[in-house]
């Protein structure tokens, strides 16, 4: 072809495609007037193959439908009415043999025909053969079942369904790609495709075709030209989806994927630009998603952050959904991670603990949804997250910081767009108190348990309550002791009647009236559930006013007495801990002198009398029982401190109680 002038064109297009011609066994070779004829027929078209990028498959597929790979046919043996299609790499060249036609193009059209070559034999033609798939639209190919393999009328059909065909089979400046999972993968993926098709789904449905939708086409060649000249590890971009929400592209060996997703058969071209074979299908996405597909598509290590979703056996979109708003992920990276206690992380991801996972969650999110940009702005100033803590929020250049104490949290990569929000990762974990602070610590922390504190001192159980894990904690306030006295030689068993081994979580607590609860020096304590929505937990006779108080080793109560001692007395005018020196009162000033009852002498020699000075009444706070005590907040099992953790319990397909 090389040789001959009119033939040159057509072997220079072979060549920039990277085709070698001495494969094919019969060539179909359109003649530089074919070609210019072709251009002035369809104008956009052959721009667009021969200049853009993008369109270099549906070029690369044209020229590979011209050379047949079975046979050498001569003119009068493709003719001959023995045969009603040729191969070729792409497909077949239908032949009609009633009115002589390849595909579209008639044999007058074959100007030298029968030209030997060395593979086998030429056909110089005045028109360029337009495989069909390159004249039909995207829909069509889909539901005609493109591919040999595989059947591809699933996700056809379901964007008919939900009227997306004018935007698929769109002309677009750069093409597009559409990303189409075989029938049989919906079937590995367990979606029910007639629940799919019905109107109560109509808007999933919609969500699902538009994430498997490009604006550009994202071709093999293309994808791997752009992450070529990438470190090792980082041959990964991100584009935009028709439903919004980032996609990454990944290259990894000679595997192409999209969100982590294989291509299992790249680069099917139809008239406005490809589509590729999945392995299997993508979902809209939610943050939790793209902590869980980063980790495997990208350099950006999320698998840990991923962790604790699947710990707390929840969705950042049903957490999104408890809130009323869009969210902001903050999720640490994997190397973030190495430098957070290895035994803190390994424990709160057993079973056991996943309350405390999901406080650690909880304490990487906040709402709504802010980009890394809008964190910049608003900095300096506080941050809080969805667990009610609250942190600095302040920035590096345009990287915006997580500042807890001496932990500083930057953000050095981010906003990927999900439907619930955005995902920013961060290079530090924030510890909350759940995981920082013990039960002692827990303790230590509120003035209104300094008594409490002083007798675990006291009684050397602070080591226990400080390190033992799990445990339980019901903690009577300075209130509470204040109404009771006993020995030196009480102390201990007084403390221990209030400790248990395990974690027994307000609901959990609610769900053993029948059997009790046993303390760790043998008191079994009777459980009784009360309220007009069986909301409040009482133990030992002790009213939990505050429900799960999370510590790093366990869980504390607040309760409104101390169990099994006898609360009907007057606050006590000393420390309940006998080596506790009491604190200094201030003493009221001093009446007068007792006042008489008449101001002068009475005139009917009635003998005048002195009265008492009149005391300040007693504070009623300090003798009221739990049954007369005011609301203290939150009671019973809905006072856990995560804002949103309790109203997830049903989600996490948890049992509250009764």
């Amino acid at each position: 072809m090389n040789n001959d002038q009119k033939l040159r064109q057509f072997s220079g297009l072979l060549d920039n495609a990277g085709i070698n011609a001495g494969t094919a066994l019969t060539v179909f070779a359109p003649t530089s007037d074919a070609l210019e004829k072709w251009r002035n027929s369809d104008p956009d078209r052959f721009q667009k193959y021969m200049q853009q990028p993008e369109f270099f498959p549906n070029l690369k597929h044209l020229l590979e439908w011209h050379l047949v790979t079975e046979g050498a046919y001569l003119l009068n043996e493709i003719f001959d009415g023995s045969r009603e299609r040729m191969e070729n790499s792409q497909g077949n060249i239908t032949i009609n043999q009633q009115v002589k036609t390849i595909d579209n193009v008639p044999s007058t059209a074959f100007v030298q025909p029968d030209v030997a070559t060395a593979e086998g034999v030429l056909h110089a033609l005045s028109e360029v053969i337009i495989p069909p798939f390159l004249g039909a639209d995207m829909i069509s190919q889909l539901l005609n079942d493109r591919s040999d393999v595989f059947a591809l009328t699933n996700m056809a059909n379901l964007a008919l369904h939900v009227k997306l065909e004018d935007r698929i089979n769109a002309m677009y400046d750069n093409g597009f790609t559409f990303l189409v999972p075989p029938n049989r993968r919906f079937n590995r993926a367990e979606i029910d495709i007639p629940k799919m098709l019905s109107p109560e789904m109509y808007n999933y449905t919609r969500d699902f075709v538009l994430c498997h939708m490009i604006v550009d086409s994202y071709h093999e060649a293309q994808v791997f030209a752009i992450n070529e000249d990438k470190p090792r590890g980082e041959e990964q971009f991100l584009v935009i989806s028709e439903l919004g929400t980032h996609l990454w592209i990944t290259t990894t060996e000679d595997m192409l994927r999209f969100q982590a997703q294989e291509v299992l058969v790249p680069d099917l071209p139809s008239n406005n630009g490809i589509f590729h074979i999945m392995d299997y299908p993508l979902f809209p996405p939610y943050t939790s998603d793209f902590a869980f597909f980063t980790a495997i598509a990208t350099n950006h290590d999320t698998s840990d952050c991923f962790r604790f979703f699947t710990q707390c056996i929840l969705t950042s979109e049903e957490i999104a959904a408890s809130v009323n708003s869009t969210v902001t992920v903050f999720c640490p990276t994997r190397e973030a991670f190495a430098f957070f206690n290895n035994e803190d992380f390994n424990r709160l991801l057993e079973p056991i603990w996943y309350r405390h996972a999901c406080e650690f969650l909880f304490n990487h999110m906040t709402y709504p949804a802010m980009t890394r940009e809008e964190l910049v702005a608003k900095a300096p100033s506080h941050i809080t997250m969805l667990n009610g803590a609250t942190y600095q929020l302040r920035q590096t250049e345009n990287q915006p910081r997580l500042k807890n104490g001496n932990e500083q949290g930057r953000s050095q990569f981010g906003d990927l767009i999900a439907l619930d929000g955005y995902l920013h990762t961060i290079d530090t974990a924030i510890t909350p108190t759940a995981v920082s602070r013990s039960v002692y610590d827990q303790s230590n922390s509120n003035p209104d348990f300094s008594l409490l504190v002083e007798n675990i001192d006291f009684v050397d159980l602070t080591d226990i309550i400080d390190r033992d894990l799990p445990l339980t904690l019901l903690a009577p306030d300075n209130r509470a002791f204040r109404r009771i006295e006993f020995g030196t030689l009480d102390g201990g068993e007084i403390i221990n009647k209030h400790l248990f081994r395990g974690l027994f979580f307000c609901d959990v607590l609610a769900n053993m009236t029948s059997t009790g609860i046993a303390s760790v020096n043998g008191f079994t304590h009777a459980i009784e559930v009360r309220g007009e929505n069986m909301e409040h937990v009482w133990v030992g006779g002790a009213y939990i006013y505050k429900c799960d108080i999370l510590a790093r080793n366990g869980v504390l109560h607040y309760i409104d007495r101390v169990i099994g001692e006898d609360y009907e007395t007057v606050p006590p005018t000393i420390s309940p801990a006998p080596t506790i020196t009491p604190q200094p009162t201030t003493s009221e000033a001093p009446t007068g002198a007792p006042v008489p009852l008449f101001a002068e002498e009475p005139g009917d020699n009635s003998v005048p009398i002195s009265l008492p000075p009149v005391l300040p009444p007693t504070n009623k706070n300090d003798i009221a029982t739990a049954d007369d005590m005011p609301d203290q907040g939150s009671s019973g099992v809905r006072s856990f401190p995560p804002l949103i953790f309790m109203s997830l319990l049903s989600v996490a397909g948890l049992v509250v109680f009764l």
